[in-house]
C-alpha cells in the first residue's frame, strides 16, 4: 500500500510540474506574442509617423540675408586671414540654432570663390546634400553638385558647405534638398539671392553649335587665365558660357587642379601651393622656395608626391627642370634636370641676337617642356617639348632619370646619341609640332606595352634655339599667327619601339597656350590663341564652343607691358631697370614691384590710368 501511496504522490507531482510548466510556457507564449505586437505596434506607428514625415517634407520658400566677413588681412591665402573667417563664423553660430529652414549664410567667406556661398545648418536626421543653383534670366544652366561633408562622411547630422557656381549679377534660386540612407527626402528648400556683380571677368560673346547630338559634360569650364602674363584669376564658365564666378590668385598658376585626399590644390603664386577643403577654406600653403612654375604640375598618388615643371632661378636656363614636393613633409628636392639627359641639345641649342625668352629675359628657353603625364609603372613619365616638337619618354625618375624614347618627326636628332632612341613613325599623318597638353591612355583591349598617347598638336612650326630646324618635313606647319590645330591621338607600342595616328581632327588654331581633355567621353579644348573653348565629342564632332575677349585691363596688366605698350620704356629689361630704380609710378604712387598689376579698378575718376616715367615722361590709359 505504501508503495502505491508513493506512485501517487510521485504522480501528482509530476502532473502539477507538467501543469506549471504548461503555465509557464503559455505565460512566455503570451509575453512573447505581447512582446512582439508591442515591437511591430511600434515599428508600425514609426514608419506611419516616418511615412507620414516624408509625405510632409515638401519643398518651401525660405527668406535668406546672407552676411559677410571682413577682413584685415588682404591676402587670402594667409592663416591669418583664414582664422579671421573661423573666428567670425564661431561668432556668428554660437547660441543660434541654425536649421534646413533657417541656415546660416555666408558670402565668399574665406575668399576662394567669388561666387560662392558659405551653408550651415543642423538638422537631426542624418543625411546628405544635393544643391542646385539656377540662374535661368541670365541663361544659364542648371549646376547641380552632391555637396561633401567637412567630416568626409556621406550621412551627417551638422551640414557645413561651399555652394559654388552663382552667376555674378544675376538672381540666383539656390536649392537644397537633404536624403537619408534610404534616398527619401528629409528637407526640401530654395532660396533666392542676387551675386554682386564682377566687372573682371570676361564676358563670352559667341556661342558656336555643332552638328554633334551628344551633351556636354556636367561640370563647369575652369579657364586658367586667358594668357601667360601675370594673370590672377582662375575663370568658371557652364556650358551655355555663361560666367560663373572666378578663383581670385595672387599672382601666377599652372595649368591644372589637382585633388589630393580630398582637397582641391593649386598654385596662386609663382613658387606657391593651396590645400582648400570642401567649404573653401585654404588648410596649408606650401613654397617651393628659389624654383618658379610654368606650365603644369600633377600628383602621383603612389609615391604622394607632386611632381612639378619649373625654372631653376639660379640657372642660365629656363623650363627644363622638374621638381618633386612630397606632400606630407612639403620639402621641394630635385627630380631631375632635362641638361642632364639631353646634354648635346643644350650644347647646341643657341641664344639668338637680341633674343628674349617668354618671361622677357635672357635665360635659354632650349627644351620648353609644357606638359608631362605618367605611365603606369609609377617610375615614367612623358615630357612635351615645344621648342624641339618632341615627346620623350623618361624612366627611373626616382631613381637614376634616362631618355627611353622620343617622338619627333625632323631631324634635330640626327647625327647624335638621341637618334637611336626615337621610335619608328607608321604611316603618313600630321606630326607633333609644339605640341601642348600631352596624356597617356590606356585601354584594356590593347596588348601588353601598348597605349595611347593624346595631345593638342598646334602644329606650330617655331623653334628659336635650333636654327638648323628643318620644317619641311612638316607640311602645311602654321606660324605664330595662322595655321591649323589638331587634336591628335598616337598609339606607342614600346615592344615594336613604333608609334602611329590612332585619331586626329582639327581644332581652332593656337600657336601656344591650348590644351584637350578627356571627360566622361567627350573631349573638352581651349584654343588660346583663338580665344575659343568648348567640347567635342569623341569622333571629334563639335558640340558646342565659345568665343571670349581677353581684355588686359580687365585681366589685369603687370607694370612691364604697361612700360613697354605704352613705349614709355623700350624693352621689359628697361622697363624693369626703370622699377628697381624707383622711376616708375602710377596714378600719383611709386610703383615697388617689378610684377605689380593694374587693372579696371585703378582708373581714376576721369577714367584714367596716369603711367609715369621719370619727372618728364608719362602716358594716359583710358577706358575704351
Amino acid at each position: 500500500m505504501e508503495e502505491n501511496m508513493m506512485k501517487t504522490v510521485k504522480e501528482i507531482v509530476k502532473r502539477e510540474r507538467q501543469k506549471r510548466r504548461r503555465r509557464v510556457g503559455i505565460m512566455i507564449v503570451l509575453i512573447a506574442l505581447c512582446a512582439t505586437a508591442i515591437f511591430f505596434g511600434t515599428k508600425a506607428y514609426h514608419n506611419y509617423k516616418e511615412e507620414e514625415f516624408f509625405k510632409s517634407v515638401k519643398e518651401k520658400e525660405i527668406k535668406v540675408t546672407p552676411k559677410s566677413i571682413t577682413h584685415k588681412q588682404t591676402d587670402i591665402f594667409t592663416q591669418s586671414y583664414q582664422k579671421e573667417t573661423d573666428d567670425q563664423l564661431k561668432a556668428l553660430k554660437k547660441g543660434k540654432n541654425y536649421t534646413f529652414n533657417k541656415p546660416l549664410i555666408v558670402w565668399n567667406a574665406y575668399g576662394t570663390y567669388t561666387t560662392s556661398l558659405y551653408y550651415y545648418a543642423k538638422n537631426d536626421r542624418a543625411s546628405y546634400a544635393v544643391c542646385t543653383v539656377e540662374a535661368s534670366e541670365a541663361g544659364a544652366s542648371p549646376y547641380k553638385r552632391t555637396l561633401k561633408s567637412v567630416s568626409g562622411k556621406k550621412y551627417v547630422t551638422t551640414h557645413e558647405y561651399q555652394i559654388k557656381g552663382l552667376v555674378p549679377g544675376a538672381k540666383n534660386k539656390i536649392t537644397m534638398q537633404f536624403f537619408n540612407e534610404d534616398g527619401r527626402a528629409v528637407g526640401k528648400t530654395h532660396f533666392y539671392v542676387t551675386a554682386p556683380k564682377d566687372d573682371v571677368i570676361p564676358a563670352i560673346l559667341k556661342k558656336n553649335t555643332g552638328t554633334s547630338k551628344a551633351k556636354m559634360s556636367d561640370g563647369l569650364f575652369c579657364l586658367f587665365g586667358h594668357d601667360k602674363a601675370d594673370v590672377s584669376n582662375i575663370y568658371l564658365y557652364d556650358d551655355n558660357g555663361v560666367s560663373r564666378g572666378r578663383m581670385p590668385l595672387n599672382k601666377y598658376r599652372t595649368d591644372r587642379f589637382l585633388f589630393i585626399k580630398g582637397q582641391l590644390v593649386y598654385s596662386y603664386d609663382y613658387n606657391k601651393i593651396a590645400f582648400t577643403n570642401c567649404i573653401g577654406k585654404v588648410t596649408r600653403t606650401i613654397d617651393i622656395g628659389n624654383y618658379q612654375f610654368h606650365h603644369d604640375f600633377r600628383y602621383d598618388k603612389k609615391h604622394d608626391k607632386i611632381i612639378c615643371l619649373v625654372n631653376n632661378l639660379d640657372k642660365d636656363t629656363i623650363e627644363d627642370t622638374i621638381v618633386q614636393v612630397d606632400v606630407k613633409t612639403g620639402k621641394t628636392s630635385m627630380l631631375f634636370d632635362c641638361e642632364k639627359i639631353l646634354p648635346l641639345m643644350r650644347k647646341l641649342a643657341i641664344q639668338r641676337k637680341g633674343g628674349r625668352n617668354t618671361y622677357g629675359g635672357t635665360e635659354l628657353d632650349w627644351i620648353h617642356i609644357n606638359s608631362f603625364d605618367f605611365l603606369d609603372d609609377g617610375n615614367s613619365l612623358v615630357l612635351s617639348s615645344r621648342e624641339q616638337s618632341s615627346i620623350l619618354k623618361i624612366k627611373n625618375i626616382y631613381t637614376k632619370p634616362e631618355l627611353d624614347y622620343v617622338i619627333h618627326r625632323g631631324t634635330i636628332y640626327n647625327g647624335t646619341d638621341i637618334a637611336k632612341y626615337q621610335l619608328k613613325r607608321e604611316g603618313d599623318f600630321v606630326a607633333n609640332a609644339g605640341q601642348h597638353m600631352i596624356t597617356v591612355e590606356y585601354d584594356d583591349s590593347l596588348p601588353e606595352g601598348q597605349y595611347y598617347l593624346y595631345m593638342f598638336n598646334n602644329n606650330y612650326g617655331k623653334a628659336t634655339s635650333i636654327p638648323t630646324f628643318d620644317w619641311s618635313m612638316y607640311p602645311n606647319v602654321g606660324n605664330f599667327k595662322s595655321g591649323t590645330s589638331y587634336y591628335s591621338k598616337f598609339l606607342v607600342d614600346e615592344k615594336t619601339r613604333t608609334y602611329k595616328l590612332a585619331q586626329q581632327f582639327s581644332l581652332p588654331y593656337s600657336a601656344i597656350v591650348s590644351s584637350v581633355q578627356h571627360l566622361g567621353g567627350n573631349i573638352p579644348f581651349s584654343s588660346g590663341m583663338s580665344k575659343i573653348f568648348g567640347e567635342y565629342d569623341k569622333d571629334g564632332k563639335l558640340i558646342k564652343s565659345f568665343e571670349y575677349e581677353a581684355d588686359k585691363l580687365a585681366e589685369g596688366i603687370d607694370i612691364l607691358t604697361m612700360l613697354v605698350d605704352s613705349k614709355l620704356c623700350t624693352t621689359r629689361s628697361d622697363a624693369r631697370r626703370m622699377v628697381q630704380q624707383g622711376g616708375v609710378s602710377v596714378n600719383g604712387k611709386k610703383v615697388d614691384a617689378i610684377d605689380a598689376t593694374f587693372g579696371k579698378a585703378d582708373f581714376d575718376d576721369k577714367d584714367r590710368i596716369l603711367l609715369k616715367k621719370g619727372k618728364k615722361k608719362f602716358c594716359q590709359i583710358k577706358e575704351k
